[in-house]
């Protein structure tokens, strides 16, 4: 089973792939300013739920999302008006040309943390929006908690307050930020778990196996439950 299969099996049921509560989410994105026929743009849109959000609030908007996996571009397409099936790097998108952009744990496909809050930057217009979901670190991981998650380094992410420094040197305003809180996080997790462990038991699978139980070692970790945070940034491009 591939990357993207194990994904789809254990985000099963969830809207988002990220512990955030989808409430959160909603409201985030269903509060987007924008002006009539607005485009949003959506790095790494997954199944283009975010999207589909967007168009229900604001069907004068254009949506447009980037994906590079083919059966969730597949998705995406029913509740995008546009879906760019490719690479970040390889979607021809336009400097400024959104009028919003949002990017829900997909900070990957421009890179680090830093470097992703610069490149949605140069993606939106002057006084555009913003709405990125990115890890940081509760506190200082600890080196068997780092390899519980499959060898991490402790400069992959940031403090909280480092992601927010970050997001200024990048060139927005920081309107607003929603932590995931300890709730979230265990029904996020023991949903993904509980997800793989159930696709294991119709049908066994040892990549599944295998990363069921990396994500059990993880959750179950001493630190597993007080180390990683996810916020929600409202942004404002400046």
């Amino acid at each position: 089973m591939d990357r993207d299969a194990i994904s789809a099996t254990t985000h099963a049921g969830l809207p988002f792939a990220n512990p955030l509560h989808p409430a959160v989410i909603e409201r985030a994105v269903t509060g987007l300013e924008l002006p009539p026929g607005g485009v949003v743009l959506d790095v790494g849109c997954g199944a283009g739920e975010a999207l589909a959000l967007v168009k229900a609030a604001r069907p004068d908007a254009w949506t447009v999302g980037v994906e590079p996996s083919a059966p969730f571009a597949a998705l995406a397409r029913e509740r995008a008006d546009e879906v760019v099936e490719a690479r970040l790097e390889d979607a021809g998108l336009r400097a400024g040309g959104a009028d919003a952009v949002l990017c829900l744990a997909s900070s990957h496909a421009l890179g680090a943390w830093d470097a992703a809050l610069r490149g949605l930057a140069e993606l939106v217009r002057p006084g555009g929006a913003g709405l990125v979901g990115e890890g940081f670190w509760r506190r200082t991981p600890s080196p068997s908690y780092l390899e519980a998650l499959g060898g991490a380094t402790e400069d992959e992410l940031p403090t909280r307050d480092g992601l927010l420094a970050g997001a200024r040197a990048a060139g927005w305003e920081v309107v607003g930020a929603d932590d995931a809180g300890d709730a979230d996080w265990a029904r996020y997790e023991e949903a993904l778990i509980a997800n793989g462990e159930r696709a294991l038991a119709a049908a066994d699978d040892p990549d599944l196996r295998a990363w069921v139980a990396a994500a059990r070692a993880r959750w179950d970790h001493p630190d597993g439950r007080d180390t990683l945070g996810f916020t929600l940034l409202t942004l404002r491009r400046a």
